[in-house]
């Protein structure tokens, strides 16, 4: 009898309890200080989410850039020359299968692992001793790499000149040594006197812009670094 009586009282307890538990809820102020939590957490993670997602992006196209160079430059050893004679498109989609090769042309926006290949003359017309590469970020950046494979002659100035020759892409890297348009790009002073491969990049660029070509067609003065690091805003 006392059994069943506790058991009962129990059992009621445990009925009460869980209707009490059952109406209990959140105020809303407690639901405010949790919700100005969460946004407080979020605003700290998005800016940090966002910004190792576009370093991330920007070693991408870097590493891309370094390896589509270090295609070319193998290359180079064959035929000792970049121009388009030597190096045509073709030998570099056949070379390098991982990347999409384009001569001359704009790296689209869309486009996965698509460099952008540009020779250049440094001594003497036609000799392609030097390569401009480019390719493009997902952050909107356009990085550029410049090969040159032999000390450019007295003036650090590409020109556009008649004389130019392979397949017409090669350009004068002498100033004043052709006829033709005026020299339309400095690149950086005496560092680029010397051979070797520099860097630049242009921020929030487009896919026009993303080309190759732009150092030279360009008709304001570019700067160049030694690493991507110090790639300096062109």
């Amino acid at each position: 009898m006392l059994k069943s009586t506790l058991a009962r009282l129990r059992e009621t307890r445990v009925r009460e309890f869980d209707g009490e538990a059952a109406e209990e809820g959140f105020t809303l102020i407690e639901l405010m200080v949790v919700l100005l939590i969460i946004a407080i957490l979020l605003a700290i993670a998005i800016p940090t989410f966002l910004g190792v997602s576009g370093s991330a992006n920007d070693r991408a196209a870097q590493s891309n850039l370094t390896n589509a160079l270090t295609e070319v430059k193998a290359l180079y050893q064959n035929s000792q020359s970049y121009n388009t004679g030597s190096l045509p498109v073709a030998t570099l989609n056949a070379s390098a299968p991982e990347f999409t090769w384009t001569q001359a042309n704009a790296v689209p926006s869309e486009g996965t692992n698509v460099v952008s290949e540009y020779p250049v003359d440094l001594v003497t017309g036609a000799d392609g001793a030097g390569v401009i590469l480019a390719t493009y970020s997902k952050t909107a950046t356009c990085w550029f790499a410049v090969d040159l494979e032999a000390a450019p002659v007295a003036s650090t100035v590409f020109n556009s000149g008649a004389a130019d020759s392979g397949a017409g892409f090669t350009k004068e890297f002498a100033s004043g040594t052709t006829a033709g348009p005026p020299p339309g790009q400095e690149l950086g002073g005496a560092a680029m006197t010397q051979a070797g491969v520099y860097y630049a990049k242009i921020l929030n660029a487009s896919s026009a812009q993303c080309n190759a070509t732009a150092p030279v067609n360009s008709a304001a003065a570019w700067n160049w670094g030694t690493s991507y690091s110090s790639a300096p805003v062109s």
